[in-house]
């Protein structure tokens, strides 16, 4: 679905653990999902952190304490604020990018953010998360998939 301009709306697959290369020495790393039209697929890497958040909202769990996007949340609904969605909108040398758009006293308000968190509050706060088709595009060429 065209959300605005060149955005389009994706569903949140899930975090799962990518498994590393074997000249790599680190353990596995959990990687966000998210999938579009056409089974287009971005696997962007987040913290243990964030990554922990997005699956605790995704599955409802709920926990003793407010965890740190629930705070933000809270903080916005006390500004008056919402989150209307957010945006993967950039992605360079390997790094996904995103931003959060609010909507505050009547105004649309841009603020960046990593990926993670970005999504790990449009997941609480039931907002569209979307991708731009230039983020697609690059990230097929970058793969090797596109033209």
């Amino acid at each position: 679905m065209a959300v605005g301009g060149d955005e389009v709306s994706v569903e949140v697959v899930g975090v799962f653990e990518q498994q590393p290369d074997l000249l790599e020495r680190e353990p596995t790393a959990p990687v966000l999902i998210l999938r579009g039209p056409g089974d287009r697929e971005l696997h962007i890497p987040v913290t243990s952190c964030e990554g922990l958040a997005i699956h605790v909202a995704l599955q409802q769990h709920a926990v003793a304490r407010p965890l740190t996007h629930d705070l933000a949340l809270r903080l916005l609904d006390r500004l008056s604020a919402r989150l209307q969605r957010v945006v993967i909108d950039d992605f360079e040398e390997g790094a996904y990018y995103a931003s959060l758009h609010l909507l505050a006293t009547e105004r649309e308000i841009s603020l960046a953010a990593r990926p993670g968190d970005a999504v790990a509050l449009a997941v609480r706060a039931e907002a569209p998360v979307c991708v731009t088709e230039d983020v697609f595009a690059r990230v097929s060429e970058s793969r090797g998939d596109g033209p």
